[in-house]
Parts: C-alpha cells; sequence; structure tokens
C-alpha cells in the first residue's frame, strides 16, 4: 500500500486523522507523520492511538515548536485540521484590497491560530489541505466599514488565502462556492452535526464533494447493545436543591414513579445479569419505599436515607461500573445527578424536551414537570432533552461537561456517558479517551466525526488515483 502522509494540527482527541486512516482506496491509505494538540489530557489520548513518537504536544504560535514540526513534516502530502476561530476581526483599516485584508486578518492578534495555521501551510506546501470549522464561521465578518458582504465575509478571506498561497478551492458541481456544508448524518454518524470543510490543492484539479450514504443511523444503532448504567444520585444537599419542596409534597408520586422506573428496565433487560441485579435492587429498596411512603415528617431525611441505600446498592450491584472493550479499559458510566433530575429524565418522553412539557398546547405537556421545572422560563425552555431510539442525536457539544441535561438517554435515568457520547460521534468501540469525564466530553465534542472525516479522505484518495493515472498516460504519450 501506498502511504499518503498526513500532518493533523489542532488534534483534540483524533477524530479528524482518525476517520482519514479509515479511508483506504485501491492501493492508497493515510498515514499519520505528526499530530499537533496543545491539550495534554488530548496529547495522552493521541499517543495511546497514533503512538508517543507521532504526537507532538505543545503550542503552534511557539516558534521553536512550529519550526521543528514543519522540519519534520517536509513531505507531507495532506494537512488536516480546525483552528478555533474565535473573533475574526480586523486590527485597523484595509480598505483597498484583498491582499491587506487577508493580512489585517492574520495579524490580528485574536486571530493568531488562523495566521499560524497557513504559516504552516505555506511553508510544508502539500498538495492537499482540508479545514475544518464550525458552521458559525460562514456568519463571522470582519468588522471593517467599506467592505461589500461578500468581501467581508471570513470564510471568503480563508478561501482567498488558499489560492494566494497557490491552492485550487473550486469544487466539484459548484460554480460559486468555495467552501462546502457536511452534515454527519449524511454519512452514517447517527447524529445531526453541520461543519464548514474546504477543501483545496496545488495539483489544479477540482475538489470532491464526499459521497453522501442514504442510510441514516439512529441512537439506537449506536448505543443500544451496551450494558445499563444507573446514575449516582446525590444524596446531600437536598435541602438546598431548587423546588424540592415540590418534591416533598408529591414524595409518594416521585417515589412510585422511581419505583416503577427500576421495575420497567429490568421487564426489558436481555442481560440475565443485570436483570437480575435490577430485580435485587427493587426488592432491597422495596422496605425503604414503603416506610418512606408513610412518612408523616422528616420526610427529607427519609429521601436522603432512601437515596444512600440505592447508591450503595448500585456499587455493590455493578450497575454503574466501567467496561472493558476489547482489552480498552472505557468510560462507560454515569454522571451523578440530583433526584430532581432523575424525575425528569423518567417522565420526560422520549425525543422530547423541558419547551414541550411546559407548554400547555403540546401533546407532552406535563403540569407536574413544569411546576418541578427549575431553570428560566424565558431564557432556557429547553434545558433538558430527551433522546428517542429511533432518531439520530444531536449534535454532541464540548460543553456536556457543563450541560449534559440536553443529551438525557432515551430509556435509562440519566445523561450520556462518554463511551456513549463517542460512539454517537462514530468513534470506534474500542477508541478510549484519557483524562477525566470532563476532559473526555471536551475531546469526543470538539472532534470531528471519525466517519464524515472518513468519507472526506476517501474521495481525495480517489482524485489522487485520477491524477497518477493520468500522469502515467501523459507519461506513457510522451514516449511516442
Amino acid at each position: 500500500m501506498r502511504k499518503i502522509k498526513i500532518l493533523d494540527l489542532f488534534a483534540g482527541g483524533g477524530g479528524f486523522s482518525t476517520g482519514f486512516q479509515m479511508a483506504k482506496f485501491k492501493n492508497l491509505q493515510y498515514e499519520v507523520i505528526k499530530a499537533l494538540e496543545i491539550n495534554e489530557e488530548a496529547c495522552k489520548t493521541l499517543e495511546n492511538h497514533l503512538g508517543k513518537e507521532k504526537v507532538c504536544s505543545g503550542d503552534i504560535t511557539d516558534p521553536a515548536i512550529k519550526d521543528k514540526l514543519v522540519d519534520e513534516c517536509q513531505g507531507v502530502n495532506v494537512i488536516i485540521g480546525g483552528p478555533p476561530c474565535q473573533t475574526f476581526s480586523l486590527a485597523g483599516p484595509a480598505r483597498s484590497g484583498t491582499l491587506e485584508k487577508r493580512e489585517a486578518l492574520k495579524n490580528d492578534p485574536r486571530n493568531t491560530l488562523y495566521k499560524h495555521f497557513f504559516d504552516v501551510v505555506s511553508r510544508i506546501k502539500p498538495q492537499f489541505v482540508v479545514f475544518e470549522n464550525v458552521q458559525g464561521i460562514t456568519s463571522k465578518k470582519v468588522k471593517e466599514k467599506g467592505l461589500s458582504e461578500k468581501d467581508s465575509q471570513v470564510i471568503e478571506l480563508i478561501c482567498d488565502e488558499l489560492e494566494s498561497l497557490g491552492y485550487t478551492t473550486e469544487i466539484e458541481n459548484s460554480f460559486t462556492k468555495r467552501y462546502q456544508i457536511l452534515n454527519s448524518v449524511d454519512f452514517e454518524v447517527p447524529q445531526f452535526r453541520k461543519r464548514i470543510i474546504i477543501v483545496a490543492n496545488r495539483l489544479d484539479l477540482v475538489n470532491p464533494v464526499p459521497v453522501r450514504s442514504s442510510k441514516e443511523k439512529s441512537v439506537k444503532d449506536a448505543i443500544y447493545h451496551l450494558p445499563l448504567r444507573l446514575p449516582i444520585i446525590s444524596s446531600k444537599g437536598l435541602r438546598k436543591l431548587k423546588n424540592i419542596e415540590h418534591i416533598l409534597k408529591n414524595l409518594n408520586y416521585c417515589l412510585e414513579v422511581f419505583m416503577e422506573n427500576l421495575s420497567s428496565l429490568a421487564e426489558r433487560e436481555k442481560d440475565k445479569q443485570i436483570k437480575n441485579n435490577l430485580e435485587n435492587l427493587h426488592q432491597i429498596l422495596l422496605p425503604e419505599y414503603e416506610e418512606l411512603r408513610n412518612k408523616k415528617s422528616y420526610k427529607l431525611l427519609g429521601l436522603e436515607k432512601f437515596l444512600i441505600l440505592y447508591n450503595e446498592s448500585i456499587k455493590e450491584l455493578g450497575l454503574e461500573q466501567n467496561i472493558s472493550v476489547s482489552g480498552s479499559f472505557t468510560n462507560h458510566s454515569s454522571r451523578a445527578h440530583n433526584f430532581r433530575d432523575v424525575i425528569v429524565f423518567i417522565l420526560t418522553q422520549p425525543g422530547s424536551n423541558s419547551s414541550r412539557f411546559m407548554d400547555k398546547k403540546s401533546a407532552d405537556y406535563d403540569k407536574f414537570l413544569s411546576d418541578l421545572y427549575p431553570y428560566s422560563r424565558d431564557k432556557h425552555k429547553d434545558t433538558y432533552v430527551k433522546h428517542s431510539w429511533d432518531r439520530p442525536s444531536s449534535t454532541i457539544l464540548a460543553h456536556m461537561e457543563k450541560d449534559g441535561l440536553k443529551f438525557i438517554h432515551p430509556e435509562q435515568p440519566r445523561t450520556y456517558t462518554p463511551y456513549e457520547a463517542a460512539l454517537i460521534q462514530s468513534f470506534p468501540d474500542n477508541y478510549s479517551f484519557y483524562g477525566g469525564r470532563n476532559a473526555q466530553y471536551r475531546q469526543i465534542g470538539n472532534a470531528v466525526p471519525p466517519l464524515m472525516a472518513k468519507a472526506i479522505g476517501l474521495e481525495i484518495l480517489k482524485l489522487i488515483d485520477t491524477y497518477q493515472s493520468v500522469l502515467k498516460e501523459e507519461k506513457a504519450l510522451a514516449k511516442f
């Protein structure tokens, strides 16, 4: 196999390069020569999957690191990456032409990562560059008076910059746009996730568009097979929990909902051991449940005692532990939740959200849940989002570390585990991430879905193969 060499800039947890390495065409496949990343946990993740020698841990703005990277990556065929693009503002007037606008964009200190990305490209001169970013980049503009609508668009200036370096940004079957808006759901990723992709080449070829799949993958396709996991439920601080008075006023109802959910999970469970453990959990909790139902006072203390017993029991029964997949230890354990949120998780309909259960006109309206809702109804109506088995997930986000309530499991009373988030992102099932839970969520949420990256990489391999065939024909004809 002929290896097409890759440099991955701003590599994160490795989604982009993982997808490219999945792509193969005829005798062509990719090999990652180097991956640059500044985050320590992400670097450890990359080292685990690529090898320590292929990971450059450091800041691209550091001249020594950048010089070393450029020296080691001469001869690289493809540079891939998505520099975090925060502001895209112009530092000072730049009205006299495209070159000046590009220079102002690059030289603004707030846009240094953009500048250094293209500096590396200009010094290595790979045959292909693949630039990735969030869809929001299409609405970003340089803040300068006197520029036309198109001239002020950051995405157009990025394309201009590539062309100034000798790259073609023309796209197959498009006479106007030089960038593509791809949705990961079109590439068998069980997730709606739009991303901007610019493919550019120095071979004077029209850039390919990845082939979309006719198959739509669902959350069920990605994670239904995983063993059931239950969350630890915080027993401390119940008194300060917002709207706890609504829970205590309706405690018998909440406890009934909770216990019925355990029974329902046990009924549906196909794994005999887990089924037995769920049934045992129900039996262990039953006496405490009956006692708490009949309490006329000290309900808060009784609930705390009930939750302590629940937490101890799920640990003993192994209903919250991690699992090992293909010899790789992976984070399939739930984050801790509070009792209020767990009740919301159970009662919210799959595929619904808090905006609907608070809307009296909606079929999903639930007065109890509406009264229990603890957040601002003006700014945060859709805080709780429960996914459904038969649909793709919404976009997996890096801030799942702080805001997991938009990713409620379709069936189990918790939010997605890091492992589930990774599978929904289309990472291989034995791909492990280093760092604590929050660090893992960041790496997973920031990643390019590997299957979407694979589709992009495959079309580039096909183009390289066609180009090589044409060169061979031209050489053969030259002999006549």
